[in-house]
C-alpha cells in the first residue's frame, strides 16, 4: 500500500529557482500558461506556439514541450521524437528532424551553461486525456550529459529534480523504435 501510494501521489510542487518566471515545478501547466509566464502571450495577444520547442531570447532560455506517447493520428512521422525518462534523474530527448549539430540552435544545445542558458522541459505523457489537450509537467532545469547522431540530435540530459515516477512509468510503456 505504501509503494503503490508513493508511485501514484502527485509530487509536491516547488516554486522554480526565478522569481521573474512564476512556475512551480511539478505543476501543470497549459502551453499557453507557459507562453504568459515568459511574456509571450499578454492579454492581447496569444503567442502562437506551433512546435515542442522555443527559444525565449530575452531569457536565454530554451522551453522544451514533450509528449512521452505519440500516435500516428496526432503526430507527423516526422515529429515521432524518441523521448524518454531513462530513469529518475536522465531523459533522452530528440531534437527536430531539421536541427543539426553544427547549427546554431545545436550549439546551444550541447554547449556549457556558462552563458547562463537554461533549458526547461515541461512533460505530458499523451497529447489528449478524457478528450481535451492534456497539461504539460514542468520538470524544471536540464543540463547537457551527452549527444549523438545529427538531424535530429539525441540528447541525453540531467534533471536538476527527480522525475516523477508516473512520467518514468509511462516512458517504460512506450513502444521501442
Amino acid at each position: 500500500m505504501i509503494d503503490y501510494n508513493k508511485r501514484n501521489l502527485k509530487s509536491i510542487e516547488i516554486p522554480y529557482e526565478d522569481d521573474s518566471i512564476p512556475l512551480d515545478i511539478y505543476a501543470s501547466y497549459t502551453i499557453q500558461q507557459v507562453m504568459v509566464a515568459f511574456g509571450k502571450t499578454t492579454e492581447n495577444h496569444e503567442y502562437p506556439m506551433r512546435q515542442g520547442v522555443l527559444y525565449v531570447e530575452d531569457k536565454n532560455t530554451d522551453l522544451f514541450f514533450v509528449t512521452i506517447n505519440k500516435n500516428e493520428e496526432d503526430y507527423l512521422p516526422s515529429t515521432m521524437y524518441n523521448d524518454y525518462a531513462i530513469n529518475n534523474k536522465l531523459f533522452n530527448w530528440e531534437s527536430q528532424s531539421t536541427t543539426s549539430i553544427n547549427s546554431p540552435t545545436g550549439q546551444r544545445y550541447i554547449h556549457d551553461r556558462s552563458d547562463g542558458h537554461k533549458v526547461l522541459f515541461f512533460v505530458r505523457e499523451s497529447k489528449q486525456e478524457f478528450g481535451k489537450s492534456s497539461p504539460y509537467v514542468f520538470l524544471g532545469n536540464a543540463r547537457y550529459v551527452s549527444h549523438k547522431g545529427s538531424n535530429p540530435i539525441q540528447i541525453i540530459w540531467k534533471m536538476d529534480h527527480p522525475i516523477p515516477e508516473r512520467i518514468i512509468r509511462e516512458s517504460s510503456l512506450r513502444p521501442i523504435e
